[in-house]
Order: structure tokens, then sequence, then C-alpha cells
């Protein structure tokens, strides 16, 4: 059986390991294959050559932060080609060069808020805690900034003071319900830049026509599920992406059996390729969230040959 990992960070985005340490993980746990797919971030040609050195295969990969403006959705799309065009890298430089602004204007909004913090400080605590740079971060890094200053502990509980807590972690609260688009407080402390996001268009034709290769639907899962859509919704706006040339669909190690079923469904109703793993963003990590895992860990409910199958057909791209 292949050993293959399609989905994993490091520090280039929000992963916690380096790509050095990436690489001596995958050799450690002996894969054929591996793909390192950051946030709108895609790894130096270097960083292939030194897997090469080491006889584990990979490509170009990324994963975009995309938004179908139909729908009013944001998906991420892990893409693989042999190599990206160069126009690819100025659409993601372009959205990193976005997310700043957009943490910018949320540190701002807070302020009028009564928060402390400045964008100043945001990146010199990315710098000294996290040893990577502001482009890099993301909204639950911002939430875990605003944590350390005292006085924005109280502040975050009282934003949060009266409504039903998932769970006694402030900090995530915080994010998942006053930073991110879907939270229940996000109009009144949330902040986004319009459009920062590539098209869903965009990015196929950067990877799919461009690079002549593969985009996949990642995570749906976690995309569509707990406390948004849920299958029946994944079910209904499936092929609306099919249309747009997204022809391949992640299995996440964390997916349940129900979802790796209704996975199976439409990838075999559309004759969808199958991509997979872990969407390790460290390294051991147990996978509490139900989201993530560490490096190469399987999902239970796949059988061998259906993911040698499948990643036969992926190979046959590549070729």
């Amino acid at each position: 059986m292949k050993h293959i990992e399609m989905h994993c960070h490091s520090i280039l985005s929000d992963g916690r390991n380096t790509p050095l340490e990436v690489l001596q993980e995958a050799q450690r746990k002996n894969l054929d294959f591996l793909a390192l797919t950051d946030h709108d971030a895609i790894a130096p040609q270097e960083f292939q050559s030194q897997l090469a050195a080491v006889w584990i295969e990979s490509c170009d990969s990324v994963e975009i932060s995309a938004r179908d403006y139909d729908l009013g959705k944001s998906l991420h799309l892990v893409s693989y080609a042999k190599i990206f065009h160069d126009s690819l890298h100025e659409v993601l430089d372009k959205t990193r060069n976005w997310k700043v602004a957009m943490y910018e204007g949320q540190i701002e909004k807070l302020q009028w808020l009564w928060f402390a913090g400045t964008i100043e400080w945001f990146e010199q605590y990315m710098q000294r805690k996290h040893g990577r740079w502001l482009r890099s971060a993301n909204k639950w890094f911002l939430s875990h900034f605003l944590y350390k200053l005292p006085w924005n502990k109280e502040k975050m509980r009282a934003a949060l003071w009266g409504e039903e807590m998932k769970n006694s972690d402030i900090v995530q609260e915080f994010y998942s319900e006053c930073m991110k688009r879907e939270g229940f407080l996000f109009e009144k402390y949330g902040y986004e830049v319009d459009e920062y996001e590539p098209s869903i268009e965009k990015a196929v034709e950067e990877v799919s026509r461009k690079a002549g290769w593969l985009v996949s639907m990642a995570h749906p899962n976690v995309t569509f599920g707990w406390n948004k859509w849920w299958i029946p919704e994944f079910r209904r706006t499936l092929p609306h992406y099919v249309e747009k040339w997204v022809w391949a669909i992640e299995i996440n190690t964390q997916a349940s059996t129900e979802w790796v079923e209704a996975i199976r469904e439409m990838q075999q109703k559309f004759w969808l390729i199958l991509t997979f793993w872990s969407d390790c963003h460290q390294i051991g990590y147990d996978g509490r969230d139900g989201k993530h895992a560490s490096i190469g860990e399987i999902n239970p409910h796949i059988a061998a040959e259906e993911l040698e199958r499948n990643f036969a057909r992926f190979q046959n791209i590549i070729a």
C-alpha cells in the first residue's frame, strides 16, 4: 500500500512545524508521497528537491482560500500541479497582502470597542511567539494575541457574556463567534476586506487551465459540518462546484463514517478523484478538535484498494 499525505501545513502558513520538520516526519513515517499545502503559500522548489533526495515524491501544491461569489461562501481548494504558473504566485501574494489589511482593520475596529492592541504589536507577537511573518497569520492567531493582553481578557469574556458557550476556551470561542463570518457576534466585532479571496473561477483557471492539473475541495466534513450546513447542503451544492471544474474531493482523516459515505456517493456520481488526509497543523497532534491529525494518519473507513485506485488516477494526471 502507498503511504501518502496530500494535505498538511508548515510555518509557511498556520502550521506549527518548519518545512524541514515536516520532511523529517514524512521520512520517519516512510511516506511515498507528500504535498505541502500551506494556505495561499507555495513551498519553494528546494523543498521538492529535498524530498526527492530521500525518495519521497511530491509536486507543486497549495491550499487556496477562494470565494464562491454566486453562493456567498468561502471554500478551501487543495490544488496540485507539476509546476504552477507564475500568475498563481501573484494571485496568492495579493491574497496574503489583503489579509494583512484585514488584520489592520480588525484591530482598528476592536480599538473602537475599547480593546487593546496595535498591528505593530501583533506583528511582533507573530515573530516572537511563532517565528513567522504577519502574512502567514490568520484570525485564530489574532484571537490568541488579543487574549495575551490582560485588559482584553475581560473584554472578550464580556463580549460572550449571556450567550451559550460551547466550551470554556475563551480564545476559541471569541475566534469562532466574534471574528469568523459565521459567528453570531461577527457583525459587531468582526471585520473583513471585501473580495480579498480570489473567486473559485479564478483559482480553477490558474490551476486547472493554466497549469493543467487538479483542484480538490478540502475537508467537506469541516466546510459543511457541525454548526454549518451539514451533509444535505454538501449534496445540494457540490454539482455547482463540479460545473466550475472542481473535479476532486478530499477525504479528511477525521471524517466520520457518515461523511465518508456521502463523499463516496458524490464522488461516484460525478466520477471525481479522491484526495486524502490529515490537514496536519502540528506533528503528533491527537485530533481532539475533530478536524486535524498528524502527518500520514489514515482514515479508518478507507480501504487500501480505494486509496491506491484514486492515487493512481491522481498520478496519471501528473505524468
